[in-house]
């Protein structure tokens, strides 16, 4: 609260300042005008100063410094630059470009003594002493003695020092400080040497630099000697980038120089040497020089710079000991070049990866990062401390860039806009909120299909991507706590991780992963576990989980049966407005109204089947799949319960409706008998079938709830509740839909299968319209023959319509769905019972088979399934009938 205050007034104040004629606005728009600029202040989180373009502006000016011999003042601006470096302050580039846009012609106005004003005196300003102040002070006007002339002559005595008093003119009286100063100043004349051999001396450098003609290009392939202080100072030269006469623009020695204690072989060898590592250096250089407008790669560069400028600053202590010289010292090429080996043989494993990524025109930004992550690994495993040193320090210290979209994502939930080098994407487009899970973001790909992200970050793309989407949601749903989310976040530091217990031994891959882990962890697991809390508790994910199973698995039967027994009525009584939207949903709230909130299930038939209400009646197929249940859930549990998994909800809840069907009509008609003895062969054709019929329905609902819908909701639930993150749960629970459909047989491979046991519930409900129909006729004949003879006997083996259901269940208009095909009652009875075991021998054979041919979780279960269907057969074979 403090922040934000200090950070109100001090927007007022800039408001005031840089506002025209502030004082004269009204208050509403002084204060809009405060609100959007505090606003924007407030959502800026990235510096507008380039950091490594004020670097360069520095160095620049330091070596233009230097080209206008200002060396001191030169030495004096790295100096308080390399102490800067030690320094940590946030806002340090913005107050060096400060300066920089302040300065003016640098070079030529400052003055190197102005630096002394800057430095606290010791002990307090001590005041100037001045000849005038010590002429005062002893009273030299007065002593008219002291500026007389004194000869020094050999001959001089004592009787001859004669008194000058007279002598002295008047100007020698009014001699003062200004006038001896003025005597004893130095001139330019007293500068000249005189020399007697001026051309011999000429002569003598002419010489000693006539090689240089020798080893230009154009000349004569004649050879010279040089000395060896030469070859290393043209040498040095060459490292540095310098322009030099010994290599050339190649980095290839002349061939016409050679020492005279050194065998041209041998020296050509040390040459080949210096050029290779000339030319390393060279690759190195050239990449720095060149402007990078991607901060990825700026970072890059600016680590090659400093690891150059150290490079330098090497050459630059060799030169400088080679030519003011403390002590003994021997001047050798080769003892240059195996003291730089230790400095070159790191920047030699840079300049190869520099020369990887030149070669490769398409890489993307942050492949030199898995360039240095590889060469990295190789030196550790050619066991190179220095190498690996050297490169893990400068891949770390790069990565630290490719952290701050990761750290933004998964801490704000917010990308950086037109980053094209980070892995993950916003779509611009809006989407409903149940879909941001899913379709906000995606993951970038390039043409060939691979994530664009680094090869050692692709095991953790998916939690980084979990967890930003976490964050996202949370911010939608209003439970997004930065301060309290935000966990102290580990080191990535090569230095801080080599030299701990885990670094000892540990492969530079496995060294990042677990670094990269424990970073990542305090980022991840607060988001996640967050909004898992959210959707368990605040949202309610068990009890809609609950609710779903209730509604489209029929997990409470007695629920299940009151809604489907309403909607059946309604089907046999052939009523018209069964597939009324209202009275649909009326029936399921009274059916469901202690069980679910019945406020947010709507049920509908979405096809007008009017025309098929009767054919209905004799199959499951007909009107059935039009029913159609929706439940509403909050948008943030429709990320886990997707719309895929709704509709396999679906299927199985249609599934399940057409085995209560048939199971509704075979045990919904009672038959009243005399005694068994007395059955034909009519009715015990039609008792076997009905039986076998309402054994295979059983079955398959015993099949349906104990063996698959019971285990997949017990173990759906410990899923979720061990889940991790929210694309686990939403994996869970699709895995679990999928599952469901495939067990219960609604899987594309046993479409079939599920055909045939659709005939055979169809086959039930034909059994007993066919029955009716029957039925219906022998009561006609009895009333026939009843007529004619009063004394017949009007007994019979069924009962009266009037007592065995109402006379609106089969009326007589509709016998037509009972097809007239000219086959007796028996005959009709027999076909069933051959379709019958048709079916279900096809049932049981493709169960087996597709069991055995697939690879599927559900094989076990269909398998299952053909054992207990396999009973009906072995039963058929006992017992014709």
């Amino acid at each position: 609260m403090a922040f934000a205050a200090r950070l109100g007034a001090l927007t007022e104040e800039l408001v005031a300042a840089v506002v025209p004629n502030a004082d004269q606005l009204d208050e509403g728009s002084l204060k809009v005008l405060r609100d959007e600029t505090l606003h924007t202040l407030r959502l800026q989180t990235s510096l507008r100063t380039n950091q490594f373009e004020v670097q360069r502006h520095l160095e620049g000016l330091e070596e233009r410094f230097r080209v206008q011999n200002r060396e001191g003042l030169a030495d004096a601006l790295r100096e308080r630059l390399d102490a800067l470096d030690k320094l940590s302050y946030k806002h340090t580039p913005e107050v060096l470009h400060l300066l920089l846009e302040l300065s003016d012609q640098p070079a030529q106005k400052t003055r190197l003594e102005d630096l002394g004003l800057l430095r606290q005196p010791a002990h307090g300003p001590q005041p100037d002493l001045k000849w005038e102040d010590i002429a005062r002070e002893d009273d030299w006007a007065s002593d008219r003695d002291l500026f007389q002339k004194v000869d020094f002559r050999n001959d001089s005595s004592d009787e001859e020092l004669l008194d000058d008093r007279s002598d002295v003119s008047p100007r020698s009286e009014e001699t003062s400080l200004s006038s001896i100063e003025a005597q004893y100043r130095r001139r330019a004349t007293d500068l000249i040497v005189d020399s007697q051999d001026e051309e011999s001396v000429l002569e003598k450098v002419r010489l000693s630099h006539s090689w240089r003609h020798q080893a230009a290009p154009n000349a004569r392939n004649e050879g010279s000697s040089i000395s060896e202080l030469q070859a290393v100072r043209e040498a040095l030269f060459m490292l540095r980038g310098l322009r030099n006469d010994l290599f050339n623009s190649h980095y290839t020695a002349s061939d016409s120089l050679q020492l005279d204690h050194v065998s041209p072989r041998l020296l050509q060898g040390l040459f080949a040497e210096f050029t290779a590592a000339g030319q390393s250096l060279h690759v190195l250089r050239h990449f720095a020089r060149k402007d990078q407008r991607i901060p990825l790669l700026q970072v890059f560069r600016d680590t090659i710079e400093k690891r150059l400028r150290d490079c330098d600053t090497y050459l630059s202590h060799v030169e400088s000991s080679l030519i003011d010289i403390q002590e003994d010292t021997v001047i050798s090429l080769l003892r240059v070049l195996e003291d730089f080996k230790p400095q070159l043989q790191p920047l030699a494993a840079l300049s190869r990866v520099v020369q990887q990524l030149g070669g490769d025109e398409n890489a993307q930004p942050f492949r030199y990062l898995e360039l240095l992550f590889e060469s990295a690994g190789m030196a550790q495993l050619e066991s190179n401390d220095q190498v690996y040193s050297f490169l893990g320090t400068m891949f770390f210290e790069c990565f630290q860039v490719y952290l701050r979209p990761i750290r933004r994502w998964m801490h704000d939930g917010e990308l950086l806009e037109d980053d094209k080098t980070f892995f993950i994407s916003g779509v611009q487009s809006q989407f409903p909120l149940s879909q941001v899970w899913q379709d906000q973001f995606t993951l970038r790909k390039t043409p060939g299909g691979l994530l664009h992200v680094p090869k050692f970050l692709q095991p953790s793309v998916d939690r980084i991507f979990i967890t930003g989407k976490s964050v996202v949601i949370l911010k939608l749903l209003g439970k997004h706590n930065a301060q309290e989310q935000q966990m102290v976040e580990p080191s990535m530091d090569f230095q801080a991780l080599a030299a701990s217990d885990l670094g000892c031994f540990t492969p530079f891959p496995e060294l990042f992963a677990v670094a990269f882990e424990r970073w990542m962890q305090s980022k991840h697991s607060s988001a996640s576990g967050t909004l898992r809390h959210v959707l368990f508790e605040s949202c309610g994910l068990w009890s809609t989980l609950s609710n779903i199973q209730r509604i489209y698995l029929m997990a409470d039967g007695a629920f299940s049966d009151v809604f489907a027994h309403a909607l059946f009525t309604n089907l046999d009584l052939l009523n018209p407005r069964w597939h009324d939207r209202f009275l649909l949903t009326q029936a399921f709230q009274d059916a469901f109204g202690t069980a679910v909130d019945i406020h947010h299930v709507t049920v509908s038939a979405i096809e007008q089947a009017d025309q098929d209400i009767s054919k209905a009646r004799v199959s499951v197929r007909s009107c059935l799949p039009a029913v159609k249940v929706v439940y509403r859930m909050p948008w943030s549990l429709r990320i886990i319960v997707s719309e895929e998994s709704m509709s396999y909800y679906q299927a199985v809840f249609t599934l399940l409706l057409q085995n209560r069907r048939a199971l509704y009509i075979l045990r919904g008609q009672l038959i009243k008998t005399d005694g068994i003895a007395q059955l034909d062969n009519g009715q015990a054709a039609y008792y076997s079938l009905r039986a076998r019929l309402l054994w295979f329905c059983s079955s398959l609902q015993t099949y349906y709830f104990n063996l698959v819908i019971e285990p997949l909701v017990t173990q759906l639930k410990d899923n979720l509740q061990k889940a991790p993150d929210i694309d686990s749960m939403l994996e869970i629970h699709s895995t679990f839909a999928k599952r469901l459909r495939d067990a219960v047989c609604l899987g594309s491979k046993l479409d079939p299968i599920r055909e045939c046991m659709l005939d055979i519930m169809d086959v039930a409900l034909r059994l007993e319209y066919t029955r009716h129909a029957e039925a219906e006729r022998k009561v006609s004949a009895a009333l026939a023959s009843t007529s004619a003879d009063p004394s017949t006997d009007r007994g019979t083996k069924y009962m009266n319509m009037s007592e065995e259901e109402d006379e609106t269940f089969l009326p007589e208009q509709d016998l037509s769905v009972v097809e007239a095909t000219g086959a007796s009652y028996d005959e009709t009875l027999a076909e069933m019972r051959v379709q019958f075991d048709r079916h279900l021998r096809f049932i049981c054979g493709g169960l087996r088979g597709v069991a055995r041919a697939s690879g599927d979780l559900a094989a076990v279960q269909w398998d299952t399934l053909a054992e207990m269907l396999e009973t009906g057969l072995a039963g058929a074979r006992d017992h014709p009938w």
